[in-house]
């Protein structure tokens, strides 16, 4: 058939997938206002769901957001892990109740995969409404057929599968969010995807199940002889997701990608087969399966792309990396690489970078190690869990419970690091966090850069006797489009004439007033509006910017200490990580490193 040519069109960026990952890159780029395209090859999204679970990393970044209310409403929360070992008595479960995650949201959060597209939809629709500027349609039936790059653009042509009708888009940038068989990184030579299917097979399915083991508010793991995951989907239909280990087979290791999200597709396991296997597994239980709504068998693959990044091309979520399923980190791996990303477009395409391809490379070097960390995370939990070998057998069944019973924190510290929430960047693989060696030695406890943000509660200078509370993650979302630059003061005044280091603050934030939102949090007791006479933020009025605590937590979480008695700056990026943070007596190494990394007002 004979394809016809539309006239050339011209966005900052085009966003190959409109997945998750795709969706929630659009919201960002609506939100800092960047003209962009969002195509799918899909006319329609399948209706069955394989990612599920929103980690709370990920909750934080949607309610930064303002994208996590729906998510919220209408999800089921996981408050508890169940590990059970010995089917023969199910009373002797190991409970891991999840409050003890360092996090504002003490739960995994599922919902099914089309609900998240969904929800992202609407909230692009929403900011449409609003008149936000440069927010198109999702473009589903258009596929990707082929692109070049030039030496400051890509030349990208799209077709209407429908229509036939191909058309150019010309992009500053391409960001291939299109899944495993992404055409975005087959695009170009030298850009591999290599790793291995694992030798094990297994089935996948949402089914309804009443039985104890299975509650709307636990995922169940049974280990006994091979793994039996029970994940609660939808509490009011008692529908489960089930993730069962039916064999072994001769390992390969491979660099195609005969791979969907992490899972190559075989053939299906009938309900059937998959109550024996059951049945089997896990007597003298009896838990009967029922309505299916989708059976699939599955092996896991474990690989990554060589890079992220090919001059005005990336790749993000699984164009870039796919795991085994064990840690629900699929879905959020890609979101958070999104959330990573979109700021660093903004940047660039505003000309508020300093160093264009430093910024964009620290994308790579940021995220393509964590990638690595959690295929090498999930590998191991998948093999703890069904590894059949004299060693793995013996941890599974000897160490593990040891573990669980005597060293629950140990089983919380474990569960933090699969969620990534304990997740850091170094500032040595990234040349946008601030490299800073204080002078003082052992007193230090600062913040690192590449570290993310810690919450804790304020509250706002006033006029009158009461006084409004907000957190620290409060005034995030209200500085979403820039860095936040704090001033923690001790007791140290908040005003000019009292603490010199506010007009050092003013002159920062007047050099960078396009990408720098200035915030003060002191530690004084109570501070009403007529202590502050001078009006230093004249734009957009002094109560927004200074905050107090009367408990010193926050400056603490910080590492601003009382007995270092050190006032300190703290830069944070849109993306909620530390990009510097120094001492008082070192504030020019502050300005060096913002020199080297933003470009000031006047330019």
């Amino acid at each position: 058939m004979v394809s016809l040519f539309k006239e050339k069109k011209n966005v900052d960026v085009l966003i190959c997938g409109a997945g998750p990952v795709g969706l929630f890159l659009a919201n960002e780029l609506a939100e800092l206002e960047i003209n962009f395209r969002i195509i799918d090859k899909v006319e329609k999204h399948p209706e069955f769901t394989k990612a599920l679970l929103l980690s709370p990393r990920t909750m934080d970044i949607l309610d930064n957001r303002g994208l996590l209310y729906p998510f919220l409403e209408n999800g089921v929360k996981m408050k508890q892990l169940c590990i059970l070992q010995d089917v023969q008595n199910p009373s002797n479960a190991f409970k891991v109740d999840l409050n003890g995650m360092h996090s504002n949201f003490s739960f995994g959060l599922i919902n099914r995969q089309t609900k998240t597209m969904e929800y992202f939809i609407d909230a692009l629709h929403e900011k449409k409404s609003l008149r936000k500027k440069h927010v198109p349609n999702v473009e589903f039936g258009m596929e990707l057929i082929k692109y070049e790059e030039k030496d400051d653009h890509v030349i990208a042509v799209v077709k209407n599968t429908k229509s036939n009708v191909e058309e150019e888009i010309i992009c500053q940038y391409l960001v291939g969010c299109d899944g495993v068989h992404s055409t975005v990184r087959k695009g170009i030579n030298g850009w591999t995807f290599e790793g291995q299917t694992l030798n094990s097979s297994w089935a996948l399915a949402d089914v309804e199940i009443d039985h104890e083991l299975a509650k709307y508010y636990q995922g169940t793991f049974i280990i006994h002889e091979a793994p039996i995951v029970i994940l609660p989907l939808d509490a009011r239909k008692n529908t489960f997701r089930l993730i069962v280990k039916i064999g072994d087979e001769e390992k390969k290791n491979e660099t195609n990608d005969h791979v969907t999200h992490g899972l190559t597709n075989e053939a299906h396991i009938t309900l059937e087969e998959l109550q024996k296997l059951f049945d089997e597994r896990i007597a003298p239980i009896k838990m009967e399966l029922k309505n299916p709504v989708w059976i699939s068998n599955f092996k896991i693959n474990e690989r990554i792309a060589n890079r992220y990044r090919t001059g005005h091309v990336f790749i993000a979520g699984d164009a870039a990396h796919c795991h085994s399923p064990f840690g629900g980190q699929g879905m959020n791996l890609g979101i958070q690489d999104a959330h990573n990303l979109a700021f660093k477009l903004a940047l660039a395409i505003k000309d508020q970078s300093a160093d264009v391809n430093k910024l964009l490379d620290s994308y790579e070097h940021e995220r393509h190690p964590v990638g690595k960390n959690v295929i090498e995370g999930t590998g191991y939990v998948t093999n703890m869990m069904s590894g059949n070998d004299f060693y793995t057998s013996f941890l599974r069944t000897r160490v593990a419970p040891i573990l669980f019973n005597f060293f629950p924190q140990t089983v919380f510290n474990f569960q933090d690091n699969l969620l990534q929430n304990n997740l850091h960047y170094l500032p040595g693989s990234s040349e946008i966090l601030h490299k800073y060696k204080p002078r003082s030695g052992a007193e230090n406890k600062l913040i690192e850069a590449g570290y993310y943000v810690q919450d804790g509660l304020l509250m706002k200078i006033t006029s009158h006797k009461s006084h409004e509370h907000i957190t620290m993650f409060d005034i995030f979302r209200s500085t979403v489009l820039k860095h936040t630059l704090i001033l923690f003061t001790l007791n140290k005044g908040v005003t000019a004439d009292c603490n010199p280091f506010i007009e050092t603050l003013l002159e920062i934030y007047n050099d960078y007033k396009n990408t720098i939102t200035p915030i003060i949090i002191s530690y004084q007791g109570i501070v009403h509006a007529a202590d502050v006479p001078f009006m230093p933020f004249q734009e957009e009025g002094r109560e927004q910017h200074i905050f107090v605590e009367r408990k010193f937590e926050l400056h603490e979480k910080y590492g601003v200490m009382k007995e270092f008695g050190k006032q300190a700056f703290v830069l944070v990026r849109p993306d909620l990580y530390v990009a510097s943070a120094v001492f008082e007596d070192d504030v020019d190494e502050l300005k060096a490193f913002l020199d080297q990394y933003l470009t000031k007002a006047d330019k």
